[in-house]
């Protein structure tokens, strides 16, 4: 959709990524870096620095084991990097990974590639939790379930008690737990991030993925980290060592000491994005669209059935094309999309002046 964007001077709506820059100050730590001559090799599991800055933050947040930035945290060229190396360490051959659709394009081909087998399970019609057909669908191939919060693309927030429900299904099992976390710091009202190395009963057997590219709004950047306990994150290193080796260093030096010099930055991420969807959800409440709860990311979904019975890739596609405005059809994060569907993803990370032209746009359909 971008690309259809481009092509005919659309506002780009599509794409999940921020339109302004990261905080001034990191950019300049950033230039820092780069004229100081950090520009070489970092360490394979990175600098140590930033893992220990990320270690310390975790540990503040509550873990239900100590994170050593040794042995437990990786920093790896991106969120997808990690995903990537966690499935090619883990995953065997003809091995069950379980996911959830709608869900985030790269998971089944990344288990593809890793010889595993994707099972890809709808979420229920109104985005709950599907447990009964999860049960139904463990066998003693499964040996990984991903779970995506905040979630993308539906703006939906795993709770605490999705995460106990999850442990007692598998508690008898071996079945690891692969948690997509990048979009933590994104998270609005009175919803609260729980991350899976929270959940005592999963910890132990569970990897957490996550991504400066979001926190920083700087997602050509390509930095995230994978957080897991040693005997896990011995295995993924076999990997990312012949895969990347090592991130940014520049990056990496600099996200330290922003980081240690603002303690409390993440919260700040939440807050711009809360405003963010307020100021778009309130100008599309003025639509025909009917917006879906959006708990986290930064991402709106809206029905359209109000306006037009078109598939939604036909509809994405209208909207583009003719009206200058481009979303995703939520029919491309399905194996089996329900044809009933009329649901398309807007990215509200954009400058104001952005948002209001779309939504001058969109309030006249």
């Amino acid at each position: 959709m971008s690309a259809l964007a481009t092509k005919h001077n659309a506002i780009n709506l599509s794409q999940g990524f921020p339109e302004f820059n990261p905080p001034d100050d990191l950019i300049r730590k950033v230039n820092e870096s780069l004229l100081s001559g950090r520009n070489q090799y970092s360490p394979m599991a990175g600098q140590l620095s930033l893992r220990e800055v990320i270690a310390e933050r975790q540990n503040t947040w509550g873990r239900s084991f100590e994170i050593n930035p040794d042995t437990d945290i990786t920093i790896v060229p991106g969120a997808t990097a990690g995903l990537f190396a966690t499935f090619q360490a883990l995953v065997q051959h003809g091995d069950e990974v379980i996911i959830f659709d709608p869900s985030y394009d790269s998971y089944a081909p990344a288990i593809a590639l890793a010889g595993g087998i994707p099972i890809r399970i709808p979420l229920n019609q109104d985005f709950c939790m599907p447990w009964e057909q999860l049960k139904s669908k463990l066998s003693n191939r499964t040996v990984m379930i991903v779970v995506n919060t905040p979630h993308n693309p539906l703006g939906l927030v795993f709770t605490q008690s999705d995460w106990l429900e999850l442990a007692r299904i598998i508690q008898n099992t071996d079945i690891l737990v692969l948690s997509d976390e990048v979009y933590e710091h994104m998270v609005f009202d009175e919803k609260q991030h729980v991350s899976v190395l929270q959940i005592p009963a999963l910890a132990n057997r569970a990897v957490a993925i996550s991504s400066f590219g979001k926190t920083f709004h700087a997602t050509g950047w390509k930095l995230g980290y994978v957080t897991a306990k040693a005997e896990l994150s011995v295995e993924i290193r076999k990997v990312y060592q012949f895969l990347a080796f090592a991130a940014n260093t520049p990056m990496q030096f600099a996200a330290a000491e922003f980081l240690l010099q603002n303690p409390s930055y993440e919260n700040s991420v939440s807050e711009i994005m809360q405003t963010k969807r307020n100021y778009f959800g309130e100008g599309l409440s003025q639509s025909r669209f009917q917006l879906l709860p959006c708990e986290g990311a930064y991402f709106q979904i809206v029905d359209y059935s109000n306006i037009s019975d078109l598939a939604d890739t036909d509809f994405a596609n209208l909207l583009t094309t003719e009206h200058k405005v481009a979303g995703i059809p939520v029919s491309a994060f399905y194996q089996n999309p329900n044809p009933d569907q009329r649901l398309l993803r807007f990215c509200f990370a954009k400058n104001n002046d952005t948002l209001q032209k779309s939504l001058d746009i969109l309030c006249r359909l």
